[in-house]
């Protein structure tokens, strides 16, 4: 939650950079890890009043192509992806109840950092740190097999409460809903992500599935 409250603070002074993508930007990440004892959190937001059927323009990296919206802001650390051996791509759409529409799009190189294996991520991010899938403030899907472009990967949700304030006593939060797909690689794995405060889930959920669609690993 801490980096969550970080992303309210910085809203208003974050600047991007980005050389992939000219127009679009590259924001610090600081090695975030996404893992249920280190769930992930926005780091920053994009302004407010996005379209949900943006349209869309092509991203390439060195280890994957895309197709990404159009006017949400497009971060990459690449400090941080060279220490860590993550490769990701962050997008920040608009806010909703204090909190950002996120999409990320990330190779974990077979010697990162932070996860051993596909599984290894799959069982952090599927349960909680007791292996429960249903908690007061937590809930998870099954795990599910399915392909994307023709691509085999295993996909889950999660839907959290996130309170707003944890270090104080204001009970204010919000739900957030997730969606994964990760995709096995012959080194190393593909993992794309999309975060989103429940009540517009689906309203942006069309965004990354045109993301999906056009996501090409190199």
């Amino acid at each position: 939650m801490l980096k969550l409250l970080l992303a309210f603070f910085l809203l208003s002074g974050c600047s991007y950079a980005d050389d992939n993508a000219p127009g679009t930007a590259a924001e610090s990440s600081s090695g975030r890890k996404t893992a249920e004892s280190d769930p992930v959190k926005a780091k920053a937001a994009g302004k407010a009043g996005r379209n949900a059927s943006a349209k869309h323009e092509p991203y390439n990296m060195d280890h994957f192509t895309c197709q990404v919206p159009a006017g949400w802001e497009a971060g990459r650390d690449k400090a941080s992806e060279a220490k860590n051996k993550i490769y990701e791509l962050e997008l920040l759409g608009p806010r909703v109840e204090n909190a950002p529409v996120m999409i990320y799009a990330a190779y974990y190189a077979k010697d990162n950092r932070d996860f051993k294996t596909y599984g290894e991520f799959i069982e952090r991010n599927s349960k909680d740190a007791i292996g429960r899938t249903e908690t007061p403030t937590r809930k998870y899907t099954p795990v599910k097999e399915t392909a994307m472009n023709g691509i085999k990967a295993l996909s889950f949700e999660r839907e959290v409460k996130e309170f707003l304030h944890p270090e104080s006593t204001s009970e204010e939060s919000v739900r957030v809903r997730e969606k994964f797909y990760v995709l096995p690689a012959k080194e190393g794995f593909f993992v794309l992500h999309y975060y989103s405060p429940a009540s517009v889930f689906n309203k942006y959920l069309p965004v990354f599935k045109k993301l999906i669609s056009t996501f090409t690993p190199l």
